[in-house]
């Protein structure tokens, strides 16, 4: 079989690497398969998945996208090279960068004229006693966005003295905010030598496999780039998943405007895209903390996905009812794939005894066990020590153990989540995937155990087990409602939405009320299909469970667009002459430096004319012919006072081009 526009996608995500072989003529799926995620190098599961696929289609491909948590993990698990960050002007050096970080004089003012002489030599002092500790510097200079010069002077010195590269933050964002724009130089730095590795061996693997192919990257505002582009800009690939996980949804269901619901293991995802464009977040991403001048989809986030832990919290078994059944926030082993793994789990789950006097909490539950996660234990406390050395390599029950050498002989509860947070210790809890595995929905582990653990929890509301899992059901649809409609309208708290759903939603209550989307909403990841029933007692919409639902994200990394944005800014100088007249001056500011109009109409112009030209340099460089270029312009005006001219005006020019050979 010879096709002749075949891609592939691939999303390394928290659990699976997904990978899909599409037809992009017929948006067809020729085939599809998933692996596990491999840590802390996904490549190995890239590798698998790849071996997955019929290595005849694969020589056929001839694009090739990919998502993948690398850079967002690097930054979560302070994995980077070792960076200095450079901040020019009157700018504070926060807490947590103090040992690498150091302030100089210079910078601009608002109208791009110089504040202050750039301090070359401070910078020289610094570097030097600096550079044999780091392997790239980052640099941001006080409205550098209007005047770039202090930071391309600074690089160009750094060059000179080290060789190393040197992020500038006026290439990485466009906005105010010279202390964000430095954070994001600084983790885009930190993560230069992680994503050339990462790249350079997903490209190797390809011509291994012999594949001949155009390989891009998404990022996390929806756009794909080349992997050359991306190896110097790999921070903007953090919260890729996200932003594949809409396209997917969009691109699988055939609508253009949509809310994406994505289902992972850990957490439930809602985003929207627009007339095939992805609503992007008016503030910049931020990640471990870092608050960034990255531009990301807009996203909510619940800590709800089909691993997380379905435990109970009540003062004891006998007084716990149905509103103290948690779901989540942590991920857990679920009962159904433990049984597989561990070959006396089955056995240790059954023959366990819960007194009816148990105080019922997050890790002391009837379906709770604990073992250690194989992660070497190191700079624990000698209280910590002794906890983890009660907990051996195979499930056990904690109420099982023997505390009598801890206070009063109970278990440290404090200590064993210290452990669970360090990932010293792992939990086995029943999950959602255990709730589809009762009910026959999804059916991939052992059945029976899901089973013993759905009976246990639910003996102790008096219910049917089978009964139990359709609340859990019907409980999981009523998060994914509320943040679908927190999504669309927050103006609602999630308080006030949970009431009304509790009372309202569900079907045999007498009430005729429900939250009604004019959009439809498109579910992806896990069993999703599962929740479509329950979901629409909540909502009333067009609720749709895709075809290839399960590969959503790696199907949207192919659907993400190239895409070039330019944002110019128009300073307005006037004055009102005796005469009521006013006189009036426009500065445009560009990477060209300074224009001045004597009209609106003129500098507008120009400034759409100079982004246009830049957006089309940039297509063609990625082989995008003019034409094939879709522009969109914005102009925004700042006004204080009606009676007076703007203050300001920003224009904002946007090119999109299918990502295609």
């Amino acid at each position: 079989m010879f096709l002749t526009n075949i891609s592939l996608g691939i999303d390394a995500g928290g659990t699976y690497t997904d990978a899909a072989l599409v037809d992009m003529d017929d948006r067809r799926i020729l085939q599809s398969q998933k692996a596990l995620t491999t840590y802390p190098n996904p490549l190995r599961g890239i590798q698998n998945v790849l071996d997955l696929l019929d290595p005849a289609i694969l020589k056929q491909v001839k694009l090739l996208s990919v998502s993948t948590t690398f850079a967002t993990n690097t930054i979560l698990e302070k994995n980077g090279a070792p960076v200095s960050l450079i901040l020019i002007g009157s700018q504070k050096v926060p807490e947590h960068l103090k040992d690498n970080c150091v302030v100089v004089k210079g910078g601009h003012n608002y109208r791009g004229a110089e504040n202050e002489e750039l301090d070359l030599d401070g910078i020289r002092e610094y570097v030097l006693s600096v550079k044999d500790k780091v392997s790239a510097f980052a640099v941001s200079s006080f409205y550098s966005i209007l005047n770039p010069d202090h930071e391309k002077a600074a690089r160009q010195l750094i060059h000179e003295l080290t060789g190393y590269p040197v992020v500038c933050g006026y290439e990485l964002a466009q906005s105010l905010g010279a202390y964000e724009r430095g954070v994001t130089a600084y983790l885009n730095a930190s993560l230069l030598p992680v994503a050339r590795v990462f790249l350079e061996a997903v490209a190797e693997e390809t011509k291994r496999r012999g594949m001949k192919v155009k390989t891009t990257m998404l990022k996390c505002n929806g756009a794909v780039a080349m992997f050359g582009e991306v190896m110097d800009r790999p921070v903007e690939t953090i919260f890729s998943g996200p932003a594949a996980s809409v396209l997917g949804a969009s691109f699988l269901s055939g609508k253009e405007t949509c809310l994406a619901i994505d289902v992972g293991g850990t957490s439930t995802d809602v985003s929207m895209i627009e007339d095939g464009i992805p609503q992007i977040s008016d503030l910049g991403a931020t990640v471990g903390g870092w608050k960034t001048k990255v531009r990301a989809i807009k996203m909510e986030t619940i800590a709800a996905g089909g691993d997380s832990h379905i435990w109970i919290k009540a003062d004891n078994v006998v007084d716990a009812r149905l509103p103290s059944v948690m779901i989540g926030p942590r991920r857990v082993i679920p009962i159904c794939r433990a049984a597989v793994m561990y070959p006396k789990f089955a056995d240790t789950l059954k023959d366990h005894w819960a007194a009816h006097n148990m105080s019922l909490s997050e890790f002391l539950q009837k379906t709770t066990l604990v073992l250690r996660s194989g992660y070497e234990a190191s700079n624990l406390s000698s209280d910590e020590m002794k906890a983890y050395q009660k907990i051996g390599d195979e499930p056990v029950f904690l109420d099982d153990l023997n505390w009598k050498d801890f206070p009063e002989g109970e278990i440290p509860f404090d200590i064993i989540e210290t452990l669970v947070n360090k990932r010293l210790i792992q939990l086995i809890g029943f999950t959602p995937t255990d709730v589809l595995h009762v009910t026959g929905e999804f059916v991939q582990w052992d059945v029976e155990a899901a089973q013993l653990g759905a009976r246990k929890l639910a003996e102790i509301f008096n219910m049917a087990k089978e009964d139990f899992c359709r609340f859990i059901k019907r409980k999981f649809a009523k998060i994914m409602a509320v943040e679908a409609v927190l999504f669309l309208n927050d103006t609602f708290s999630r308080d006030e939405l949970n009431l009304f759903m509790d009372k309202f939603g569900g079907t045999g209550n007498g009430s005729y009320l429900r939250f009604k989307s004019d959009i439809p909403i498109i579910l992806i990841g896990a069993p999703v299909q599962c929740f479509i029933s329950e979901l629409g007692e909540y909502l009333d919409a067009e609720i749709i469970a895709p075809e290839h639902y399960a590969v959503g994200n790696a199907v949207g990394c192919l659907a993400g667009k190239l895409a070039k944005r330019i944002e110019i800014r128009v300073e307005v100088e006037s004055k009102e002459e005796e005469n009521g007249d006013w006189t009036i001056r426009y500065t445009t500011f560009t990477t060209e430096g300074q224009r001045s109009f004597p009209t609106k109409d003129a500098a507008v112009h120009y400034a759409e004319t100079f982004a246009k030209k830049d957006i089309y340099k940039y297509m063609k460089e990625n082989d995008i012919n003019e034409p094939d270029v879709e522009i969109r312009v914005k102009t925004k005006e700042m006004i204080y006072d009606p009676q007076k001219p703007p203050v300001q005006i920003d224009v904002l020019v946007e090119g999109f081009a299918e990502n295609k050979v």
